[in-house]
């Protein structure tokens, strides 16, 4: 079960980093130096055979101002199927600052999708096949907010 807890926590950290790459778009000069410098599972839990909860403890160097992000959406999926849908909690990130902040993330089967065939995708999968689309909405504190959306974003690179 060691290789379904390590397809568990990459999906989780998946959703971590693209939805921390959602905010670099900006035309702000400082929002390209936003860092997600770590990020780790702290919990995992099954929400019976079709999905599970996480927790996700995020480290984000922020030279920016504050911003949130909200409306956390994405799909990931495995030779152009989508087998997972996945979504986070809302994070308010602090300006000019270096911190760890919690994300509650949740995951579930896709459509059509049963556990048996997640099993025997873990038996003998390629990373690089793997692609997630992520949408978010970030919000700036003066109230000004653009909801992002990603397509396609190969999984091996977010968690290389």
């Amino acid at each position: 079960m060691k290789g379904t807890f390590d397809i568990v926590k990459r999906l989780v950290l998946t959703v971590a980093v693209a939805a921390f790459m959602l905010i670099l778009p900006s035309s702000c000069s400082r929002i390209k130096d936003i860092r997600l410098v770590s990020c780790f599972v702290e919990s995992v839990s099954p929400i019976g055979l079709h999905g599970l909860n996480a927790e996700l403890a995020v480290q984000i160097e922020n030279p920016a101002m504050q911003f949130s992000l909200s409306d956390i959406t994405g799909t990931l999926f495995y030779k152009g199927r989508p087998i997972v849908v996945y979504d986070a909690e809302p994070i308010e990130v602090k300006g000019h600052s270096s911190a760890v902040y919690p994300l509650p993330c949740k995951a579930e089967l896709a459509e059509g999708v049963r556990l048996v065939d997640i099993l025997s995708l873990m038996r003998n999968y390629d990373m690089a096949e793997f692609k997630t689309d992520v949408a978010a909405k970030v919000r700036l504190r003066s109230g000004l907010a653009k909801t992002l959306r990603f397509k396609d974003i190969p999984v091996q690179d977010l968690i290389n």
